[in-house]
């Protein structure tokens, strides 16, 4: 008797490092399940004679008939909308609605993500399926990809909505293009409307230095240069950014502000500060180690030469700033390794051969 006594204690006490709320938590719920079965097998002699015990048996009772009592009636349920589904060949389904909460996300300079809701009738048999439709924007031109709602689509509603999110991936689509993208249903009875369209830019191919090309604020008119775009670059390290300015600007003239999210440049035209880049960044930095001044070469002519410090060394960086005026890069492209002779040594581009869809 004390043997199996202790054996008890152990068992409730559990293995060895586990945590003392988990126990517990383990312990309580066992004891509600062996409270309920002695309650369900106690005989009548004893329920009568305690009837404190017989209201708690009647209230279990009660409770597991409302948890069983729907079952046989959804199983009926189920079963229907499977065999209507199974032997009706997608008749019984309507004429599908334009799905809605189409949104897109480019996730490489060659692939991009849509995502859609599908708009649902009172109809348990019906059935259908998705078709994108996808053109360079201003241009009416369509390409057209089907989608197989069990076997193309990604569902993100969870096990408890399942089908009420859905996520496809656009592939093979151009480097650095502005798109349009639109989501239309499919059933037995043909095609529904089209949702609204949303449009994406596709990532560009970053240059050699792992970097790329922004607009610059109004103020670029009156640098003298000629050059509307600032060029970025990128290290192990550091970000720099390269504003194009003519020969009258100097250092007096530029008014720089940097903060962990945010960057901002002002030219001085008389007396007044015009707005030469201004953005919140992708990525945040340590504004306390911004640096500017100006430079030259034979190539970029005079420029700002901005460096800022990454808080992650060794970030792929997609942009600099947020927006629609700074295209972003496409990550994979950008491969750090440390070559012995040249520890400074950037990663090669990532070429593949990968085949495009022609507008």
């Amino acid at each position: 008797m004390a043997l199996s006594l202790l054996r008890v204690v152990r068992f409730m006490l559990g293995p060895p490092g586990v945590p003392l709320w988990i126990v517990l938590a383990f312990d309580t719920i066992m004891l509600m399940l062996v409270s309920c079965v002695i309650l369900l097998v106690l005989p009548k002699k004893m329920l009568s004679k305690s009837k404190l015990v017989r209201s708690a048996r009647n209230r279990l009772v009660r409770w597991l008939h409302r948890m069983v009592e729907p079952l046989p009636s959804m199983l009926l349920v189920v079963g229907t909308v499977w065999l209507g589904r199974k032997f009706g060949g997608g008749r019984l389904s309507n004429v599908p609605k334009a799905p809605h909460g189409v949104a897109a996300k480019a996730e490489s300079m060659n692939d991009v993500c849509i995502k859609f809701s599908p708009t649902k009738g009172w109809n348990l048999f019906h059935e259908e399926n998705f078709v994108v439709s996808f053109a360079r924007d201003g241009c009416d031109l369509w390409q057209e990809q089907s989608f197989n709602k069990d076997n193309d689509c990604e569902d993100l509603s969870g096990s408890l909505k399942k089908g009420d999110r859905f996520k496809v991936v656009i592939a093979e689509l151009p480097a650095f293009t502005r798109v349009k993208f639109r989501v239309c249903a499919i059933s037995y009875w043909g095609r529904g409307p089209w949702s609204k369209e949303v449009t994406i830019t596709t990532m560009a191919k970053p240059s050699k230095d792992l970097g790329f090309t922004g607009s610059l604020g109004p103020a670029w008119e009156k640098t003298g240069s000629g050059k509307k775009e600032y060029i970025w670059l990128q290290t192990r390290n550091e970000v720099h950014v390269r504003i194009p300015i003519g020969p009258e600007v100097r250092g007096k003239d530029i008014k720089f502000r940097a903060q962990p999210h945010r960057l901002q440049v002002d030219l001085a035209v008389g007396t007044e500060a015009l707005e030469l880049l201004h953005g919140s960044l992708a990525n945040r930095i340590d504004s306390d180690d911004a640096t500017w001044y100006i430079d030259e070469s034979k190539d970029e002519g005079r420029f700002i030469q901005i460096t800022i410090f990454k808080i992650e060394a060794l970030a792929r960086w997609t942009r600099v700033f947020e927006g629609d005026d700074h295209p972003e890069i496409d990550p994979r492209c950008v491969q750090w390794f440390v070559d012995p002779l040249n520890p400074g040594t950037l990663g090669d581009l990532d070429e593949s051969g990968t085949k495009i869809i022609s507008f």
